[in-house]
């Protein structure tokens, strides 16, 4: 029997996707190799082409607090049409270089998302992230994160423990491929409180999903099955102002 697979790192044309969540779906249903029982829309948010037009604060806020709420909404009425099939869940993918300094802002638009992945995100800024992780409203992960080209001057020991102290989970995603059986990160991971995820962050390309059951099997042979992250679902669904 075949081991059921979250994805949780999919984009859309609502940022810099190709396939809508329908398509998505579809795809992710369609693998023989895994069994696909819920993906996640993380598109990227606060950083899509009105950004141009954001010179203050409230500009910030008025712009993309409007957007969020639509894309909620978007993500929200693609549930129900897969009720019963596929779970689907609401993510937010956050340019950590272009956000970091609106953190506040963002974190009172977040009603409705279910989770956040932070991408590329620096030493500093882990550090930042992990003193507000448990103030967000809702679960943070990081995203795009090779830890030794990373983080090379600081010890995975104390990499593994910030993110344990501050509940943030850490995406298993196709940028590591090839997986190295013996990378220390990973024999390091297991013995830690740290939740992970599976992400192929699909853009253009649909074949990405080809590395789902290689991703998953990979969490399994590390002992890390059993930490997989999978986000609660919010029954609020925002609707557009």
């Amino acid at each position: 029997m075949k081991e059921p697979v979250v994805n949780l790192h999919n984009h859309t044309p609502f940022s810099d996707g190709a396939y809508t969540i329908d398509e998505l779906c579809e795809a992710h249903l369609a693998r023989k190799d895994v069994k696909v029982v819920g993906i996640g829309i993380a598109d990227h948010l606060f950083c899509t082409p009105s950004s141009r037009e954001v010179r203050s604060e409230r500009d910030f806020e008025r712009l993309f607090g409007r957007e969020t709420r639509e894309y909620i909404a978007m993500v929200n009425q693609a549930r129900e049409r897969w009720e019963g099939k596929l779970q689907i869940y609401c993510g937010a993918g956050i340019n950590w270089q272009m956000n970091k300094h609106v953190l506040g802002s963002i974190r009172e638009m977040l009603d409705g998302i279910d989770y956040v992945l932070c991408e590329s995100v620096d030493w500093a800024g882990l550090t930042q992230l992990a003193n507000q992780a448990r103030r967000w409203p809702c679960p943070v992960g990081l995203a795009h994160t090779n830890v030794a080209s990373q983080f090379p001057n600081t010890s995975m020991d104390q990499i593994v423990r910030t993110l344990a102290n501050a509940r943030v989970f850490f995406e298993v995603g196709s940028h590591l491929l090839p997986l190295d059986e013996h990378d220390p990160w990973f024999d390091i991971l297991p013995n830690h409180r740290v939740s992970v995820c599976i992400g192929t962050n699909t853009h253009d390309d649909l074949s990405c999903l080809d590395d789902l059951g290689e991703l998953h099997a990979y969490v399994e042979r590390h002992g890390l099955g059993e930490k997989m992250f999978i986000p609660q679902v919010l029954e609020k669904q925002a609707l557009p102002a």
